[in-house]
């Protein structure tokens, strides 16, 4: 069970959670997948979980992403986010009803806001992705449904 946090209140989420059972274990893992992306202001770590197992995790990457593109509004090309990574290539059957946590670490290895882009939430309500918990910083969790 996660354990809410009741002193944060904001618009852009629907429950907030501190760092502790299931969520500071998944984001331990999205801190630890997103060490290895390559750029040191925006490294961001993503896992999927459905049920109790980790299905997928990525990182994000300088790469162009095709099917990040469908998703996005902006001009430009899309690079394959940390959350695009982890639901790419993954038959439905697995996204579907899963749960992404999404961790963006901060030079000093502090918890930034990870909250998903545009293309990003496209993209995992289009696979069927139902929640998202994300880091705002070292105290807090935010999480939505899609």
């Amino acid at each position: 069970v996660m354990s809410e946090c009741s002193e944060y209140n904001s618009k852009s989420a629907d429950k907030f959670f501190d760092y502790s059972g299931k969520v500071g274990r998944h984001m331990e893992l999205a801190k630890r997948m997103a060490a290895q992306s390559v750029y040191p202001a925006y490294q961001h770590g993503a896992v999927l979980v459905k049920g109790s197992s980790v299905r997928n995790t990525s990182f994000n990457k300088g790469s162009f992403c095709s099917f990040g593109n469908r998703f996005r509004k902006e001009p430009g090309h899309a690079t394959l986010h940390a959350e695009l990574g982890a639901i790419l290539g993954l038959d439905r059957s697995i996204t579907e009803g899963a749960t992404i946590f999404v961790a963006r670490v901060g030079k000093e290895g502090d918890f930034k806001m990870s909250k998903p882009c545009s293309m990003c939430h496209a993209a995992m309500k289009h696979v069927g992705v139902k929640r998202v918990v994300y880091t705002i910083d070292n105290e807090v969790a935010g999480s939505y449904k899609l």
